[in-house]
């Protein structure tokens, strides 16, 4: 079977524990000489993290998917290419203990007609006949699988992912994931497994704080919150240091999620609020297909012609699938930087979506290869290089408690002659721990436990 180690299969014992700017344009450093306590803490290795052999595997996924106008096409290449997940994840080995669940990016908005659907949050299941509940489960039991669906899972999730395209075009994709995640998963989170999270949207995110944003749906671009088109949304939750007004025409550069916005929820709160729900904020991996915001650019929206009202150009351009459009998603391309190396990144715009759906997977079983945060304090064996240089070493142990039980030292992947290796390197899923770093193990065996001993401070009783 497949090893997931994001599984949550780990025995830890840590060491000590814009406005809107009106233009005319638009409306708007001897020891014996030194005192013991000043003198530096000796470093003592010890065992700060130990990794069991991984029994199962285990995934949890939710799929965020945009149910607004032009997003049929889409929804269908997601079922067609599901199988590319499903075939990287089981690699050569059974497929991880699975929960696949859909929601839609529409979230009510009373003051708007089309989003007044009151399924926020809620699991879809398309055309999918599920018995037991409304997300997938695909697990291994005692004789095979355990299923509560029948046919194939790419056929299964191809239904499901059919969430339509008549929902709110206002999408609200964090908000939904939120909703989701805590109003509808009972049964669906478990403490063990790695949770993915699978935005596909061909808009920017949109969560709103309350309705505020979303009332006065009858404005015009002289007015506070701008015209009710998606613009708005921008506008009032990305912010351009530029110079430039946020309702100016042309080119807008450094544009990112507003630090501060009255209207539009936090990015890096709703990061946090992700990896608060894993015991470890490395079993949370995030992916997106939607458009890339390498060029914001904002043009004259055509369709109203009542006022000068900006909107945002397509950054799909020529090449793309026919008919295929997408606005720079700049606060869900903050999102995934907040996770670093388990976030997956791919264009909406793609004429399909094999490779988007390949590396999802790919992503997904590389956090599950057996990584953990390392806390503190650790001594810095190096205070010339930037951040925290540990002095680690990891040890595995293989067939622990039998006769054939061996112990082999694995080396740092800058010294190793061959794939087996470790690496310590900085992560963004560690940002809560002090060292903010994490420690993978590559190419481990199934069966071996892995010990990593570092030079620690002070600690007296760091394993248990």
């Amino acid at each position: 079977m497949t090893s997931y180690a994001g599984s949550g299969l780990f025995v830890i014992a840590m060491a000590a524990a814009c406005d809107w700017t009106p233009t005319p344009q638009y409306c708007e450093g001897d020891w014996a000489a030194v005192p013991p306590e000043a003198a530096p803490p000796r470093a003592s290795a010890r065992t700060v993290a130990q990794v069991l052999p991984a029994e199962s595997a285990a995934v949890d996924i939710l799929f965020v998917i945009d149910d607004s106008m032009s997003m049929a096409d889409e929804q269908a290449q997601l079922g067609i290419w599901s199988s590319n997940l499903f075939e990287v994840l089981s690699g050569s080995g059974d497929l991880p203990d699975l929960h696949i669940a859909v929601t839609s990016s529409s979230v009510d908005i009373p003051s708007l007609e089309q989003c007044r659907s009151g399924m926020g949050g809620s699991f879809q299941v398309g055309g999918a006949v599920l018995q037991n509940g409304r997300f997938i489960r695909d697990v291994a039991g005692l004789t095979g699988r355990e299923r509560n669906y029948s046919g194939t899972l790419t056929e299964t999730f191809a239904k499901m992912a059919r969430v339509g395209d008549s929902g709110c075009g206002m999408e609200q994709p964090f908000k939904a994931a939120r909703l989701a995640l805590s109003n509808e998963s009972e049964g669906f989170l478990r403490d063990d497994a790695l949770l993915l999270v699978v935005f596909v949207t061909d808009e920017d995110d949109c969560s709103a704080r309350d309705s505020t944003l979303f009332s006065d749906p009858y404005a015009d671009a002289c007015s506070e919150l701008g015209t009710i088109t998606s613009y708005r949304c921008f506008e009032h939750g990305v912010t351009c240091y530029d110079g430039k007004g946020s309702r100016e025409l042309g080119e807008r550069n450094d544009c990112r999620p507003a630090a501060s916005s009255p209207y539009m929820e936090s990015v890096a709160g709703f990061a946090e609020m992700l990896k608060g729900l894993k015991p470890d904020p490395a079993q949370v991996v995030v992916a997106a297909i939607h458009g890339k915001p390498n060029q914001v650019i904002a043009i004259p929206d055509e369709r109203i012609t009542t006022h000068a009202t900006p909107r945002l150009a397509n950054v799909c351009g020529i090449g793309g699938k026919e008919g295929s459009g997408a606005t720079p998603a700049i606060r869900m391309n903050a999102l995934l930087a907040e996770f670093g190396g388990r976030a997956s990144q791919s264009s909406i715009c793609d004429s399909e979506l094999s490779w988007a759906m390949r590396d999802i997977g790919r992503v997904t079983r590389d956090a599950a290869s057996r990584s953990h945060c390392l806390a503190g304090p650790l001594i810095d064996a190096d205070v010339a290089a930037a951040g925290i240089q540990p002095g680690c070493r990891v040890e595995a142990t293989s067939d622990v408690g039998t006769d054939l039980e061996r112990r082999v030292e694995v080396p740092p992947c800058d010294r190793a002659g061959g794939t087996r290796c470790f690496t310590i390197d900085r992560d963004p899923a560690c940002a809560d721990t002090e060292t903010q770093l994490a420690f993978r193990v590559i190419d481990a065996s199934a069966n071996e436990t892995l010990t990593i001993a570092c030079d620690v401070e002070n600690a007296e009783v760091i394993a248990e």
